[in-house]
This record gives C-alpha cells, structure tokens and sequence, in this order.
C-alpha cells in the first residue's frame, strides 16, 4: 500500500512538472504563432500612440524654444527614445510585410514565431515609454539670462568724457564698500546716465563684483508688475506661476537666495519703497544685493536713502565738438567755414549726446549752404511754449535733426511711435499694419512692398541716432526723444497726432488723425465725442469700449485693440475699416 501510494504521488509530481516545464511553455511559443496577426495588430496601434505622443512633445519643445527656454535633459532623452523606437519600428514591419508574402505560398512557422515574439517586446516597450510621456513634467525651464548682451549694447554707445569717467570709477568703488547698498545717479535727460549704468553693469560683471546683474527701467509712470516679471525672468523665476497669483514678498525672498546681485533701476522720477512696491532685499534684508538708479532728481537719491550719490555732468565743449565732429564726419581736410559752423552748432546741443549724435549725423555730406542754414534755424529758436522742459537744447537740436529726414513716410513712422508708451519696445510689424492701414505709402499695392518700405525707414531712424535697436525687430525711444517726438506730433497742425494725456482742452483735439489710449491713467472712454479726421485708433487692454464711441470716427481706416475684443457692431459707422 505504502508503494502504491508514492507511486502515486510521484506520478503527480512528474506530471506537474511536465505540464510547467514542457507544456506550458511549448503552449507560450504556439500563442506566438496562433495569435501573430493580433500581436502585429496591436503593435501598429500602438506605434500610431508613440508618434502621436512624440509628435505633441516635438510641439511643446518648439513653443519653450519660442519662449527662449532650455529643454530638460529627461525630455530630449524621451524624444531621442521615441525618434530610435519608431524608426525600429520601420525595419520589423518590412520582415512582417515579406513574411506575409511568404506565407502565401509556404508558412514558416519559425519566422512568424520569430516575428510575433519581437512584436510583443516592442509593444511592452512602447507601452513603458507612453507611460514615461504620461509622467512627463514641464519640458523646458528659463535661462537666466543675467547681461550676455551688455558689452554690446555698451561698447558702441558709450561715450567717454571726464565727468563719465569720474562718476564710471565712483560707482565701481561704490558697489566694491560692503558698507553701500543704494547708489544713486543723477544728471539732465540725454546725458547718457542709462548708457553709463549699462556699462557699469558689463565692468561689475568682468570684475566678478556680482554673479548677476539685472537692468529694468522704471520711467516717469511704472509699471509695478512689469519691473518685477523683468527682474524675476533674469534670475529664471516665474512669478505667474501659480493661477496668476503673484506677491512682492515671493520675488523679495526668492532675491535673497542670489548671493551677489546688482539690480539697476534706470530713469526713476519718483522715490519707491523698494521691499513694498517690488520685493527687493536691501541693507540688512539682504548685504548680496545692491542697487544703482538713474534719476534726472538729485532729490530722489535723496529720498530714497542713496549712501552715494554720483552726478553726471553733460560734455565740455571739448568733448561735445569731438563726439559732433566724428557723427558729422569732419576731419582736417574739411572746408575750414563749415568746421566754423559746426563748432557753433555743436555748442548750441549744449554738451548732451542725445542731441549731439542725430543732429550731427544729420548734416553728415552737407554742402555750406545748409550748414549756414541749419545754423540760422538754431541760432535763436526758442522752445518756451513748452512746459517743465529742462533739456532745451536737446529739444532745438532733435527738431533740426527730425526736419532734416528727407522723406514725409519716414517722419510719419517716427511720430507713430510717441503713440506708444514711454520706454516700450515696439516691434516693427505693427508699425508696418499702421502704415498699409493708413496708406502710408502711396502706390504700393502689396504689404510686402510696405514691409521694405517700413524696414528701411526704421534704418534711416536707428542710423541717424533718433531710435534705438533692441533687438530683431523691435525698436525703443529714448525718454527725450520720445517727450520730443509726442509735442511735435501734438503741435504741428500737418499731424496732430498724441495720446489721451496730451489732448488738448479745447475743440482743436477734433481734428487729431491718431490717438492713443495705450494707457492706465483712465480706464474709459469719452462718450459723445466726434473725432471727425481721426484714421489711427490705438485702444488699451483695460479700456471700456462702446457702439457710441466711435459713432463719430467716420475716417476711421485702423484700430490696433491690445488684448480685448471688440464686436463688429461697434464699427457700423465706419465704412473704411
């Protein structure tokens, strides 16, 4: 009985063995074979998942490029796993093709075991990607990008003279006193106090007195919000990051992790409480950080606690005829009367390079005849219609050097731009839809045409010193120029552009042709006001619009809306739009 019993026993075990080692197996490989066409199948589906997943990521990773941010190292190296996977992908299925046509005349299993086993490896391969691409985080992160381009915006633009070069070395000494936190420096506008900031920055930089370096400008009416997203994007911090939330107290403890920072407020008019209005750490919040603000007010520095305060004095006369001498490209060999008269002008631009530089490269390759005359334009002109206007000078000479720019289009694209707020960038596509809309340039049938035209006066305006480049495609204003160019397009009667702070009181704003109210001064506008010339609407995102509104504008031919919808309804009245 004993045997009989293990005998048993032992047939059992035998059995189960077999049936694990041998038949279970053995029944593994036939599903291969049996269920080839579903593995094959099934592979292309999901073949068709990875390259829709790769395909959204390759989208993700163009709009972060776009943004000018760096792609994380986990990103690239799925992209570069789903790139190798499909294109394997291309050679199985060319052995799945040719097995195919080979089963039409005599099967072989071994090969379509072969092929179905490889098609379920790929299939669990591709399903662990799609589940690294569901777990994918943000795809790319900002460069902080702290002045890679200073030395260039510096290099050509600075002008070296005995004041710069002493308020240049007090600053660095400055920023080198562990004791000083808040440097301040004041001179008249378009004395060249934000080229010099610029170039203190890129020096601090070489000096290793900073690991960055920050540059924001805060003008005559500031935009909270913008200064700190322009600080935080270089220290590579989002400040909207969160559901549009944002707090100076974020930004504030978030500076205080640079261990040596230089912020540079540039053109401050009023004094700001720093840590409350923009979050940052100064004194004993923070020995890492400095600050160095320009400011045509001694006063501010003074409000704002400054422990050294630098001034900026304008050039000598030496200085001035040296710097006009050269933009206007006079040399020994030029005729000794005009030299004459270019001295007197020079004296006339009373030592501030932002009058020196476009009203001497104005009268570059002049005959005698309009140096005599150019000089009798500045010899007794007088701007005393205008108000709180310190920089008279500049003011003279940037009028001469606006009606020596040969051709009415390009004044016209000059002025549109004090349509714009102070210290924006524009950007040179919306100066080329104005001029198409306002048929700018007469006899040019395509907007193609109207690009170049536009491109080269912006050339024209950059290269007589008028505009600044910054950047591709985008151009900017000095304050000066810009305070210039709003009260010539406010006075002159041929233009009456201007903006809802320069309307004038009386019924003469009716015949204005463009306004802007590109502004947060007011957040509505007039009702039952007819501007019966006006072409040129520039409306703001916070601004209320209304059917009434334009009631009035029947020579309406653009209206440039920022960030806000307008129904079609409201323009019934306007048959040029």
């Amino acid at each position: 009985m004993g045997c009989g019993f293990c005998e048993a026993a032992l047939s059992k075990t035998v059995g189960a063995l077999v049936v694990d080692c041998v038949v279970k197996p053995v029944g593994r490989q036939l599903d291969y074979v049996r269920r080839f066409h579903d593995n094959v199948e099934k592979l292309r589906e999901k073949k068709r998942e990875l390259a829709d997943a790769r395909d959204r990521l390759l989208h993700k990773i163009k709009d972060a490029k776009n943004q000018l941010l760096l792609i994380e190292n986990d990103v690239q190296n799925l992209q570069s796993r789903a790139d190798k996977t499909l294109s394997d992908m291309g050679t199985l299925e060319e052995e799945i093709q040719l097995n195919k046509r080979c089963l039409n005349w005599s099967p072989n299993w071994s090969w379509r075991y072969q092929l179905s086993k490889k098609a379920m490896k790929k299939i669990q391969d591709i399903s662990e990607l799609l589940d690294k691409f569901g777990q994918l985080g943000p795809v790319g992160y900002p460069v902080p990008t702290a002045f890679p381009t200073i030395d260039f915006l510096c290099s050509k633009e600075f002008v070296f003279s005995k004041s710069s070069e002493t308020a240049f070395y007090q600053i660095i000494e400055a920023l080198k006193d562990e004791n000083i936190n808040m440097i301040g420096l004041w001179g008249m506008g378009g004395v060249g106090k934000t080229t010099l900031a610029r170039e203190v920055g890129s020096q601090a930089q070489k000096l290793k007195l900073f690991d960055k370096v920050v540059i924001t400008t805060v003008s005559q009416k500031p935009n909270l919000e913008r200064i700190q997203d322009q600080i935080a994007h270089y220290i590579g911090f989002d400040m909207k990051k969160e559901q549009g939330r944002r707090s100076e107290q974020e930004l504030w403890l978030r500076l205080k992790n640079e261990p040596r920072i230089l912020i540079i407020l540039d053109d401050i008019w009023e004094s700001i409480n720093l840590k409350e209005k923009i979050g940052i750490p100064i004194g004993d919040d923070h020995k890492g950080c400095k600050v160095l603000l320009t400011t045509r007010r001694q006063q501010v520095c003074r409000a704002m606690d400054c422990q050294n305060v630098v001034q900026l004095d304008c050039l000598d006369d030496d200085e001035a005829w040296t710097l006009f001498e050269k933009k206007a490209g006079l040399d020994d060999f030029s005729d000794d009367s005009i030299k004459i008269l270019a001295n007197q002008i020079a004296k006339k631009c009373g030592g501030l390079p932002i009058a020196i530089v476009p009203l001497g490269s104005a009268l570059k390759g002049k005959t005698h005849h309009e140096w005599q005359a150019a000089y009798r334009r500045l010899k007794d002109r007088r701007l005393t219609e205008i108000e709180d206007v310190n920089e008279e000078n500049a003011y003279v000479c940037l009028e001469a050097s606006f009606d020596y720019l040969k051709n009415m289009e390009t004044k016209t694209c000059f002025l549109l731009c004090s349509l714009f707020p102070e210290d924006d960038e524009i950007y040179a596509e919306n100066l080329v839809g104005y001029a198409w809309g306002l048929k700018l340039y007469k006899g040019m049938d395509s907007i193609k045409d109207v690009r170049s035209e536009v491109l080269a006066s912006i050339e024209t305006l950059k290269n007589s010193g008028l505009w600044l480049d910054c950047g591709e495609r985008h151009v900017k204003m000095h304050d000066v120029v810009h305070q210039f160019a709003l009260w010539i397009a406010s006075s002159r009667k041929e233009v009456s552009f201007g903006t809802v702070e320069t309307l004038p009181m009386d019924e003469s704003f009716k015949h204005y042709k463009a306004i802007s109210f590109e502004t947060d001064q007011t957040d509505e506008l007039p009702k039952g006001v007819g501007f019966p010339y006006l072409k040129l609407l520039l409306l703001g995102s916070f601004m209320e619009t209304s059917s009434e509104f334009f009631e009035g504008m029947k020579a309406l031919q653009v209206c440039a809306l920022k960030d806000q919808l307008i129904s079609l309804a409201a323009f019934k009245f306007n048959m040029n739009l």
